[in-house]
């Protein structure tokens, strides 16, 4: 069904990790129960992250563990792994943002991430704005 979704969408490759995501979820069929299993885990996960965040308004993290990287110069595994970063956000729902910080040595761009509680979007924004100001 989503591969239906994506071809209706235009999209004419996906890509090989989304494939392995796919490959992987046909060959391990979930039952609901077991579905129903994993969302409380998932939210379980929501809940302990918005306590963490009790008291403070802003998340500041890398984007990426190295600098960009160079199209095509790493495997698949290693891209995956670098984006821990940001798939803590994709898991909690939070507005997040990233803006540029400098430069690698070697020319490549350099980010830092931003994260706000749930529906203090207005925070995220002003201190990106800030900081974007302040970078230049």
């Amino acid at each position: 069904m989503f591969v239906d979704t994506l071809k209706q969408c235009g999209t004419t490759e996906i890509h090989s990790l989304m494939q392995g995501v796919l490959d992987l979820c046909r060959a391990n069929e979930k039952s609901g129960q077991e579905f129903g299993r994993l969302l409380l885990r998932w939210a379980a996960f929501q809940r302990k992250m918005l306590a963490f965040m009790e008291g403070y308004d802003l998340l500041l993290s890398p984007v990426f563990p190295t600098p960009a990287i160079e199209h095509g110069a790493t495997s698949d595994y290693e891209i995956f792994r670098g984006f821990s970063y940001t798939m803590l956000h994709n898991l909690t729902g939070w507005p997040a943002g990233v803006i540029r910080y400098g430069s690698s040595p070697e020319g490549l761009p350099v980010g830092i991430q931003l994260a706000a509680r749930p529906f203090h979007d207005h925070v995220l924004l002003a201190v990106m704005q800030y900081l974007e100001g302040s970078l230049d």
